[in-house]
């Protein structure tokens, strides 16, 4: 079968590709798969220099065939420019499809919003089958995010959202609340599926790790957070934490990523003279694993819109699992019920950096219950988080 997959972002670059990077290489195995994406600039508007001054660039790697198209580069900050990067990302697939042979099934990934537009010009244009993979409900996190639009545009991106899961043959989604809240929209209950995102349990597994050739002291209680540095994740709640836990001086937190938020959070946690508080650049998915590994526990903040909060599941979940590491998290019901329920960790309410300071001490003190969460969190890895159960889901519902 002759499958393109249309994905705003793509390898090399390192947040938000990991589902689609997955999706398309397990896929290559059987079928001809192609990925219809952007240069990479994602999240600091900066191409390579090998993609600059290019339209677009085609090349393969790892049995997948990849075309690149211009979208206007941009930073990940300030809606105008970041919406007409989306908008110019779907001209430019469109543009492409007409160069492209016909494929039997096409699978778009949202958010970017608007690629879904994309997704239906190529299934016209080849009348093959069509699959939206929401990773994000999308327009309604923009609203809840505080962008502003009047009612008429409000009303078109919704009529937009209900046309695509309309037109969808299949809709896969990264939460079972996304699920949920697709069907109540009045979605067929068999074309949505959840398809979560998991972690290859074979990388991101517990391994012995030499802390001081990471930089690190062995006896640090160290906790980690891994993942996209932006304002929908409320991570001055961590800083705020931090601050609180100054007096342990052995507790020291360790932020991975890149984002937009980045500069603000170095500035606020200088400002509060936080000596406990790292910032580290990202980082290849093996280096990952060591960071994660040398950590004693992962950390996940969300934001205090219930919007966001109740439907995320961040994919940082499955990697801190993996590697059999208890979570902390500022979250909301999804990711609650998940930790609770499997007691892997502890979880607070969004931005309440007092109740997730005294979690983090409750961890740092109590040895025995850290070592029955971590063992806990492997298990809950190999049992429901693994790439195996994606696979198995994905194959289940190719159409």
């Amino acid at each position: 079968m002759k499958i393109l997959l249309i994905s705003h972002w793509y390898q090399p670059i390192k947040s938000p590709v990991k589902r689609m990077v997955r999706m398309a290489e397990f896929l290559a195995k059987k079928h001809n798969v192609t990925v219809l994406t952007s240069l990479p600039s994602y999240p600091t508007g900066i191409l390579p220099k090998e993609y600059r001054g290019q339209l677009w660039v085609k090349s393969f790697e790892n049995n997948v065939k990849i075309f690149r198209v211009w979208d206007f580069p941009t930073p990940n900050m300030g809606f105008i420019k970041r919406t007409f990067n989306h908008l110019m990302f779907v001209f430019s697939c469109c543009v492409a499809v007409l160069f492209m042979p016909t494929f039997d099934l096409v699978i778009v990934s949202s958010p970017n919003f608007f690629s879904g537009l994309a997704g239906l010009f190529a299934r016209r244009i080849g009348g093959g089958k069509f699959i939206f993979d929401v990773r994000d409900l999308w327009p309604d996190s923009a609203f809840e995010l505080g962008y502003k639009s009047n009612g008429l545009i409000k009303k078109i991106l919704k009529n937009l959202e209900k046309y695509y899961y309309l037109r969808a043959n299949k809709i896969f989604c990264a939460t079972e609340e996304i699920r949920q809240t697709i069907i109540e929209m009045g979605t067929p209950q068999n074309k949505v599926v959840a398809l979560l995102n998991t972690v290859n349990t074979n990388i991101f597994k517990p391994i012995k790790i030499n802390r001081q050739k990471l930089g690190l002291l062995p006896q640090d209680f160290i906790i980690i957070y891994v993942g996209s540095l932006t304002q929908v994740q409320n991570l001055k709640t961590v800083i705020e934490a931090a601050s609180i836990l100054k007096k342990y001086p052995k507790i020291k937190i360790l932020m991975v990523g890149e984002g937009e938020d980045k500069g603000n959070l170095i500035t606020a946690a200088e400002n509060a003279k936080l000596k406990n508080m790292s910032f580290i650049n990202s980082q290849p998915t093996e280096k990952i694993v060591e960071l994660i590994n040398a950590a004693d526990l992962g950390i996940i903040s969300l934001s205090k819109n219930k919007f966001f909060s109740d439907n995320a599941l961040p994919t940082k979940t499955s990697e801190y699992l993996g590697c059999g590491k208890p979570i902390v998290a500022c979250a909301g019901k999804n990711l609650k019920e998940l930790i609770e329920k499997n007691q892997v960790g502890i979880v607070v309410a969004p931005g309440d950096s007092q109740m997730l300071a005294k979690a983090i001490l409750e961890l740092y003190q109590n040895p025995q219950k850290l070592k029955k969460f971590s063992q806990n969190a492997r298990q809950l890895a190999i049992r429901q988080f693994s790439d195996d159960n994606f696979y198995r889901v994905l194959e289940e519902n190719l159409l």
